[in-house]
């Protein structure tokens, strides 16, 4: 099943793609979509642990902007589905006396609305509705995965964590604090709030972008490029920048280590948490008339009370712009 909904999804964005190259000309588009494939394996070959595998199929649609507040410069809906997957310090962990994180599979659907400001402010707040455990289908997606390039048989998943119908809420909020005068470097705060029985708990970071880049309301990497403006044609500048963000976190709940938060029967392993976790992103991001590009590193330290160790895995995100 998952991967059928992947084939979909795929098969969506290039028939969209084909259609939108033929028929729209305008430099300015309003609609985007994109995918994002997140796996240790980008930066670790012979890693996989812990967050191991991700995916994520995007639809983001700009409002129109002639009737918005004077401190607004638009609006971005953003529909999503995505599915995470986890396990221990390997994939193939058939003796579940050395497990140190569970075996877990999130699959969700998401809505988001963004509110990007003049002053590069940006406000964000996103509702998902999903399910981990069996029904999430971690195993069948990791074991699809292995079998297609080849690698080593997955075991273990008997032991994951149990069903539970997952409702998340998540609130952010960036802030710009400076920038040099030729704009080639800039700094803002970021934060967030997470709600919810799989994830629950709230974040506070610094986000350093270095290169040329746009304003947040036009950035790749604030996914606003598009826009939805009468009689605006105006080319979006292209941008090649670096960045990274140095990020604390404060972790309250989180299902995937603790099993589903109301499970009486929570799965055979579960494990208690680290309340702080540290994690810091390097990335580099690429736009272009069209099309929107990013590569990240991220590094997270130990997440688990337990054996677990500290971990990283790459995210490689494209994205395509269309009317």
């Amino acid at each position: 099943m998952p991967v059928k909904i992947y084939a979909t999804a795929l098969g969506l964005f290039f028939i969209v793609f084909m259609l939108s190259s033929k028929i729209s000309y305008s430099q300015s588009y309003k609609n985007e979509i994109g995918a994002m494939a997140e796996n240790d394996v980008y930066i670790a070959y012979l890693q996989d642990r812990y967050y191991t595998n991700g995916f994520f199929a995007y639809y983001r649609h700009a409002l129109e902007q002639e009737n918005l507040k004077p401190r607004l410069e638009k609006k971005i809906v953003d529909l999503e589905i995505g599915q995470k997957i986890y396990n221990p310090y390997s994939a193939h962990a058939p003796d579940v006396k050395l497990h140190d994180r569970p075996f877990a599979g999130y699959l969700y659907g998401s809505a988001a609305m963004g509110w990007f400001y003049k002053s590069e402010a940006i406000l964000k707040a996103s509702a998902q509705i999903g399910i981990i455990g069996p029904h999430a289908f971690g195993e069948e997606m990791q074991t699809a995965f292995h079998k297609l390039i080849g690698t080593y048989t997955v075991q273990g998943w008997e032991y994951q964590v149990k069903d539970e119908l997952a409702l998340n809420l998540n609130f952010s909020y960036q802030q710009p604090v400076y920038h040099t005068v030729n704009q080639k470097l800039d700094f803002s705060g970021t934060s967030s709030v997470l709600l919810g029985n799989t994830f629950s708990g709230a974040n506070i970071g610094l986000l350093i972008r270095f290169g040329n880049m746009n304003p947040f309301y036009e950035s790749s990497y604030a996914n606003s490029r598009i826009k939805n403006k009468q009689g605006d044609n105006r080319k979006t500048d292209r941008e090649f920048f670096f960045f990274t963000k140095p990020q604390v976190n404060f972790v309250a709940y989180d299902a995937t280590i603790q099993g589903g938060l109301f499970n009486a029967d929570k799965g055979p392993v579960t494990f208690g948490i680290k309340h702080w976790v540290y994690s810091q992103e390097l990335g580099i991001n690429f736009a272009s008339k069209r099309w929107n590009s990013k590569f990240i590193v991220t590094l997270k330290t130990q997440e688990i009370d337990g054996s677990a160790k500290a971990y990283h895995y790459g995210s490689a995100i494209l994205a395509y712009s269309f009317n």
